[in-house]
């Protein structure tokens, strides 16, 4: 069984959600969105496997026992059902989470994120990048931080603050980069199962956010929302693949709305 580092923060509310945070970043990056939800919900933020204390390179696994291991952190808790909350890598995570454990997840909300990639071919395709990626983050991470943030999906930052992309380049910058680049080659997309095929089957209730200027996850979410029995989608405005971060009383107050509402 995966180890994870966590924390459970207890509001003293009567449902938990957990937050899963992306690729490069730690639990600390999602800091702010249990904050504010902290009215809402008793919170539980994780380090995914490569990032913040939990280790991946110790450790053989996949993302079945990703959401295996997640389970388990709320278990030890006696949590019996519970929310989640991902965004790109964690929402992918969180998804994964939702179909292997259908009965324990109540609400599943995902920001610019995917259910795999479906074909054998194109997930080989995928391992080719990701395992060059791999070595580039550990040849080079500093380079490598370079090239990841000037990607297209991240192009729309660039009229952020100096202070706010100060602070994710040095989270970024905290992550251990062997560990970072095992990840890839453990649970990235070109070796996860494609959950494409069981969404249809899916009873829970999905929320799907993501950003106007991110085409490519635009067109993913559109698709997933047509074969989900219950999902909700929201475009936010002049935002990119971190909507969080771009716009957070957006994004913060849509969150908080959906987790209001009764979806029975």
């Amino acid at each position: 069984m995966l180890n994870f580092n966590y924390e459970l923060i207890d509001n003293n509310q009567d449902s938990t959600i957990m937050l899963l945070h992306g690729f490069l970043s730690s639990k600390e990056s999602m800091r702010d969105i249990a904050a504010g939800l902290s009215d809402l919900r008793n919170i539980i933020l994780v380090d995914l496997p490569g990032f913040g204390g939990t280790n991946s390179t110790a450790q053989q696994y996949g993302m079945k026992d990703v959401a295996a291991g997640l389970v388990s952190v709320a278990d030890r808790h006696g949590i019996k059902t519970f929310d989640v909350l991902g965004y790109s890598m964690g929402g992918r995570t969180a998804l994964a989470l939702t179909a292997e454990f259908t009965e324990r997840i109540g609400k599943c909300i995902l920001e610019s994120a995917s259910p795999g990639i479906p074909g054998e071919q194109k997930r080989a395709d995928r391992l080719t990048v990701d395992t060059e990626r791999s070595e580039f983050i550990v040849n080079d991470y500093d380079k490598f931080l370079a090239f990841w943030q000037d990607m297209p999906l991240f192009h729309t930052q660039q009229r952020l603050s100096q202070p706010v992309l100060d602070a994710q380049r040095a989270e970024r910058l905290q992550q251990i980069p062997k560990e970072a680049a095992d990840s890839l080659l453990k649970y990235g997309t070109g070796v996860q199962p494609s959950y494409w095929d069981v969404l249809s089957s899916l009873n829970n209730d999905f929320y799907l956010i993501t950003g106007s200027v991110d085409s490519k996850f635009i067109a993913i979410a559109e698709s997933m929302s047509e074969q989900l029995k219950s999902a909700k989608l929201d475009i936010v405005e002049n935002c990119g693949h971190n909507i969080h971060l771009e716009n957070f009383e957006v994004y913060i107050n849509t969150v908080r709305k959906y987790l209001e509402e009764d979806n029975s």
